[in-house]
């Protein structure tokens, strides 16, 4: 193969010393790997040329576009552009070669799927839904990877091989893992569906869900924003989600963070009372340099779409959590109804709420022994 001069193709503009060496030598190992020169041009304009080989590990190079992809898989083409839309990826220009045979494979189950009756929405709602997820997880294990294996001082061929060893090294354990997180909750899901064993028997499942619903958010985090630098806030949210987690134990669902504020769901109340009034006491614990949390509850049928739930009860759990002071939980009237344990409550007056005619009854609620400072919000 006839040696191809980087100096000459502009791949080398700019770099002077160690940084214009390691560019050489890991242009070179990607050219015996087979990448090919507009490749690497295309890689070198979007800084992501120490990527390459990780990206190869994790998926192979691109050689196929979007219609040869359709064509192998066989799936219709505009299908299959809706289905990448769903899932976050960007679809091609017709003539690109863009997708890997990962994407083939991929596809492939997806006809499969489609094969066993599944109808292509149902399709697009469960892309819509890993993506979502999906994209959380990558996010958290990008964080969690740079901020194990990047090193200070690093050029473009360290970061490039010791991203490829760690990825040769751990992506064979992650398929196995998340297969496994995803049967624990598949199998949640399908021990609630079988609570209503009539409905099951009639082939149908209720459209909507009797669900107790809470959103805790950070008090004072746009103020919080205007004093400390991105990451540091970010690090801020971060934990927060952190901390959600650890409290929303089965059959508690942690759903999402949205800004700074995270969504705990259960079928029953009790659970995520606890989980609430724990998440708002584990934020107090933090200590002097973590704002302050404060928390809305509230009760009744919602309707839950590609992993998240919409209706009444969420609004009113958002709009509720606004009316609550720094450190405190305020519930609707339903919340406190379908209570079954002995809590602390105290009534906090009724209040006008965004979105619903008449006000609306307000209580705080305790753990059992702690009478707070007051009786009203």
């Amino acid at each position: 193969m006839e040696q191809i001069d980087f100096e000459k193709e502009g791949l080398l503009e700019g770099l002077e010393g160690d940084e214009r060496e390691s560019r050489r030598k890991l242009l070179e190992e990607l050219v015996d790997d087979g990448f090919e020169l507009d490749y690497l041009r295309e890689a070198v304009d979007q800084d992501r040329l120490a990527l390459l080989p990780v990206e190869t590990v994790l998926g192979g190079e691109p050689k196929h576009t979007a219609e040869q992809v359709a064509k192998k898989a066989g799936l219709d083409r505009d299908f299959l552009a809706g289905l990448w839309n769903a899932l976050g990826m960007p679809v091609a220009e017709e003539d690109e070669d863009a997708y890997t045979q990962a994407d083939v494979d991929a596809a492939k189950s997806v006809r499969e799927m489609l094969e066993t009756g599944v109808p292509e929405e149902g399709i697009l709602e469960l892309a819509r839904a890993m993506s979502q997820s999906m994209a959380s997880l990558a996010a958290t294990v990008g964080r969690v990877f740079g901020d194990a294996f990047m090193h200070e001082g690093d050029n473009e061929l360290d970061l490039a091989r010791r991203y490829t060893q760690v990825a040769k090294e751990v992506a064979p354990h992650v398929p196995p893992i998340l297969s496994h997180v995803f049967a624990i909750q598949q199998r949640e899901e399908l021990r609630r569906a079988m609570v209503d064993l009539e409905a099951v028997s009639r082939g149908e499942l209720a459209g909507s869900e009797d669900i107790t619903v809470a959103f805790a958010d950070l008090v004072g985090f746009t103020r919080l924003g205007e004093r400390i630098p991105p990451e540091q806030l970010g690090a801020v949210a971060s934990r927060l989600g952190e901390l959600a987690s650890e409290v929303a134990q089965a059959p508690v669902r942690f759903v999402k963070t949205i800004g700074d504020a995270a969504m705990l769901v259960s079928y029953k109340a009790d659970p995520v009372i606890k989980a609430t009034l724990a998440l708002v006491d584990a934020a107090e614990k933090e200590g002097e340099d973590f704002p302050q949390l404060r928390a809305g509850m509230a009760a009744g049928p919602a309707l839950r779409r590609a992993g998240d739930w919409y209706g009444r009860p969420v609004n009113l759990a958002s709009r509720i959590t606004g009316k609550a002071r720094p450190s405190s939980v305020l519930t609707s009237e339903d919340v406190k109804e379908r209570a079954e344990e002995d809590y602390n409550w105290s009534f906090a007056h009724k209040r006008k709420i965004e979105g619903v005619s008449e006000e609306v009854p307000l209580h705080r609620i305790r753990s059992p022994g702690d009478d707070g400072d007051g009786d009203s919000d």
